[in-house]
């Protein structure tokens, strides 16, 4: 699979700011791997078709074997879309995910840029 990364051009140079990951609704964890190849996104690849749910640090889960493996509890990603006003069926058909890099380093403690 491949994981696509939104960067902020900033004088001149690229930072990545947002991973966006495929989701699915239908098990209790999705895992992910923080693995070439990156697919660039830019602003004009996102669509007011697309479903993006934000994911939260509280949502995600270490892989305690490989540090570039993680988890999302969906129900976790679900409670906070509804806390957040999200109405119920967009939730369930969401089509992305949505994690800020910055918090993705902080809470799998590597420097995930290094990797993008």
């Amino acid at each position: 699979m491949t994981l696509s990364v939104y960067y902020n051009e900033i004088d001149g140079h690229l930072y990545p700011q947002w991973l966006l990951l495929n989701a699915t609704m239908k098990k209790e964890f999705v895992s992910y791997s923080i693995n070439p190849p990156f697919e660039r996104l830019h602003s004009e690849d996102f669509h007011d078709f697309m479903s993006i749910l934000s994911v939260s640090q509280g949502a995600l889960l270490r892989d305690p074997v490989d540090r570039t493996r993680f988890s999302i509890h969906i129900p976790t990603v679900v409670n906070d879309a509804i806390n957040s006003g999200s109405n119920i069926n967009s939730i369930y058909n969401a089509s992305h995910f949505l994690i800020q890099i910055e918090e993705l380093e902080e809470f799998l403690q590597m420097n995930v840029r290094e990797q993008l």
